[in-house]
């Protein structure tokens, strides 16, 4: 029901301004046939994308307090929980999209045309593979009070994603985001030495994620039907070790409240309304704002681990995260124009 609210909010505001209405025969079949082709003429709603992108951020952000609630259960269990909820809430949505074609819906032609290929099906096992980490590296953290360092790995994600594109895509790096870059590296350094060990969590969360947005970038599907493909690889192991689970421990039906098993279930629903959100908000805003807003998110998750989940924040982790922050604002700055 989300991503159909989303969908149909989407719809109505685009067809509305280039004047496409729901009646005629032609129109009709155009908007189903060329959904995509028609999109591209749309005129963006920046009010829209900037309500879908906010609302993605802070979704994000608060779904430590979600995982929290279900600390009861274990960080594998709760991603396996996670994965295959997800994938029947989307098998559901690629059924819907035959009745609903103009909701945005992953639709059984475009998942039909990716199994069809070799590669799309090696990119999203290996986007499947990196996300599921990504999920245990969050999920654990947050279960093991280590929230603000998922927030730091956040942080810093943006600035691998940057390095990525330098290595992979041969993407050039002006001289004040290779200063943002050092910034970020010195905190995270300094920390571990201060320390004495390294912040894997931070580094897993970044890194998995890095990876999985340089995978995504050359993925040809859109994010619902990408996300279909995903869970669909990490559905029958995810299946596969619930069953196991329920065989070899000692828990029971019993074990766990009913708003425990609401959650589980609602587990989908809680992975696929950011992106919704999210996917709207990409298509209506440019790209530098979608980035620039994507830092609410882990802002959240820190306030949150220090005043909702009371983590210890000592001057030696506030440090790293000052150098971290200072790269983050030196990041965002809008390269000057040439002349």
């Amino acid at each position: 029901m989300p991503v159909l609210l989303v969908g149909w909010l989407n719809r109505t505001l685009d067809i509305a301004v280039i004047g496409v209405g729901d009646s005629g025969w032609y129109h009709g079949r155009v908007f189903d046939f060329n959904f995509e082709i028609l999109m591209q003429s749309v005129i963006p709603n920046a009010r829209l994308g900037l309500i879908c992108a906010v609302a993605a951020q802070v979704l994000w952000g608060c779904f430590p307090i979600y995982v929290f609630a279900l600390r009861a259960i274990a960080p594998f269990d709760f991603v396996a929980h996670r994965a295959a909820w997800s994938f029947l809430l989307l098998v559901n949505l690629v059924l819907l999209s035959k009745w609903y074609p103009n909701f945005g819906l992953p639709e059984r032609q475009e998942i039909h045309c990716g199994l069809c290929s070799r590669r799309t099906i090696i990119l999203y096992a290996a986007a499947a593979i990196l996300i599921a980490s990504n999920w245990v590296a969050f999920v654990w953290s947050v279960m093991n009070d280590h929230a603000i360092d998922a927030s730091l790995g956040y942080y810093i994600c943006p600035l691998i994603v940057v390095l990525l594109g330098v290595v992979f895509l041969k993407e050039k790096l002006s001289k004040l985001r290779w200063i943002a870059v050092a910034f970020a590296t010195v905190g995270v350094v300094y920390t571990t030495f201060a320390e004495g060990t390294l912040l894997w969590v931070s580094m897993a969360i970044a890194g998995s994620f890095g990876f999985y947005g340089l995978i995504k970038k050359r993925a040809p599907l859109s994010a619902l039907a990408g996300l279909t493909f995903e869970t669909g690889v990490l559905f029958l192991p995810a299946v596969a070790y619930l069953v196991w689970r329920a065989g070899t421990s000692n828990i029971v039906l019993g074990d766990y409240s009913f708003l425990v098993y609401l959650l589980i279930i609602g587990s989908g629903a809680a992975t696929l309304l950011p992106l919704a959100f999210y996917a709207t908000a990409v298509k209506h805003l440019p790209l530098s704002t979608v980035g620039f807003l994507q830092y609410i998110a882990p802002t959240i998750q820190f306030f949150l681990g220090i005043f909702w989940f009371n983590e210890s924040m000592d001057y030696i982790r506030l440090t790293g995260f000052v150098f971290v922050w200072i790269g983050v604002v030196i990041f965002v700055i809008p390269p000057k124009s040439s002349t």
